[in-house]
């Protein structure tokens, strides 16, 4: 299992040139060889990338969130401690709260984070859970 985040969900949605990394992420996914999980804020993070980033009409933005929940990411909710802890990361580390919760969530499954932001990559490094793809 792997924690991904919006970045690499969304190059793919978005057909963005990915190395071949990100592929392989979700190629493992769809096969069921390395299944992904995700902060429910992931679909959060990608409808609104969808619409405010990307600017995809809505019919268009509709179909690659169609595209998105097919994928059957499992989420998570986090509870008041994971939010703590996402908290207290994010200032140590200086990244947002969003993606700090990826990587307290990565860090409670015992798992690798799975990422395409080399800026976050590089400030997480120190945990030694980031994979970048």
């Amino acid at each position: 299992m792997k924690v991904v985040d919006a970045s690499v969900v969304l190059g793919w949605l978005l057909g963005e040139p990915a190395p071949s990394g990100g592929a392989a992420v979700i190629e493992g996914h769809v096969t069921g060889r390395d299944p992904l999980a995700a902060p429910e804020l992931l679909h959060y993070e990608v409808a609104n990338v969808l619409v405010t980033g990307a600017r995809l009409p809505s019919d268009l933005a509709r179909q690659a969130y169609a595209n998105f929940t097919a994928l059957e990411i499992e989420t998570y909710s986090l509870g008041a401690p994971e939010y703590d802890a996402a908290i207290a990361l994010a200032a140590q580390r200086r990244v947002s709260v969003y993606d700090a919760a990826y990587a307290v969530l990565a860090l409670a499954l015992r798992c690798r984070l799975a990422t395409a932001d080399r800026r976050l990559a590089r400030a997480l490094a120190p945990l030694g859970i980031v994979a970048v793809v």
